[in-house]
């Protein structure tokens, strides 16, 4: 394990004790870079807390004020509660939760097969953290998600085999139109990802796939040498930039038919294959 690891892992322990000293706390969890390993010198710390029941500002404040750490903020919506403080020098993020909510949202995705990303992110957290306090509720969920369901699946991928027509990148490849060029890789590259990880049966861990070798590294199905070529297509000069990202492309849709034939990729293909002029344009290779 590395230092930075080491040194955040041992302070999201003394974390845990001052929230798991109020009893309407059923749980505390290690999360993010620090529980999965590959924390680094820029790395926070991300705690998720689970209450029994809507905590007060002082239920919130309390472990915050009494270990004399340093507040950052304090935020709330419908379902999260968010604080945040230094602890030695280390940030720290907490998401607070009702268990109810993840019961709930575990439900959704399970039994619904509903694709709201962060529904799938606190599932991903449940998966890959750390129980610091609570490890029987933790485990209880863990054992429920284990089995990532046929329905998700198929819904993640006709949701997101939707690619861009081919065309877009070769017309911004070819007018060096730089931001929109990079902006659109960057969306096919997240839509890549997103077809691959239900093909692999991953919930999703991040809405921008923050982890991209950790992530790449769960998949038995994707193009070979993913996550450099990823890499690759998004620093590379822009026809180069967009042949490799088309490639990408045409191989995760051959991957969708081999792995789920009973998807219908037709519309799709159409789509990316559209074209605005048929005739009398240079391709890419003639650009390159």
């Amino acid at each position: 394990m590395n230092p930075e690891v080491t040194r955040r892992a041992a302070l999201a322990e003394l974390i845990a004790p001052a929230y798991a000293a109020n009893p309407n706390v059923a749980a505390v969890l290690l999360a993010g870079s620090v529980a999965r390993g590959t924390a680094d010198q820029y790395s926070d710390i991300e705690i998720d807390i689970f209450w029994r029941t809507p905590p007060s500002e002082r239920d919130r404040l309390a472990p915050i004020e009494a270990s004399g750490w340093r507040l950052l903020y304090q935020l709330a919506d419908e379902h999260e509660w968010a604080d945040g403080f230094y602890i030695e020098g280390v940030k720290v993020d907490t998401s607070q939760f009702l268990v109810a909510t993840l019961d709930q949202w575990i439900a959704d995705v399970l039994e619904r097969a509903d694709l709201e990303v962060e529904k799938q992110i606190r599932i991903t957290a449940i998966q890959h953290g750390r129980a610091l306090y609570g490890a029987e509720l933790i485990e209880g969920w863990r054992a429920q998600v284990a089995a990532y369901p046929d329905a998700l699946m198929r819904a993640m991928v006709a949701e997101h085999v939707q690619f861009r027509p081919r065309e877009l990148l070769e017309m911004l490849a070819a007018r060096d139109n730089a931001l929109l060029l990079r902006r659109e890789l960057v969306a096919e590259a997240q839509r890549i990802l997103d077809v691959l990880t239900a093909l692999n049966r991953l919930y999703l861990p991040h809405p921008y796939h923050k982890w991209l070798d950790w992530e790449v590294a769960q998949m038995r199905v994707a193009p070979p040498d993913l996550a450099r070529r990823l890499r690759q297509a998004l620093c590379a000069a822009p026809v180069a930039a967009a042949e490799q990202m088309l490639a990408l492309i045409e191989e995760t849709f051959a991957l969708v038919e081999r792995e789920l034939p009973e998807i219908d990729t037709g519309a799709a293909r159409a789509e990316f294959g559209l074209r605005r002029v048929t005739a009398g344009r240079p391709g890419l290779a003639q650009l390159g």
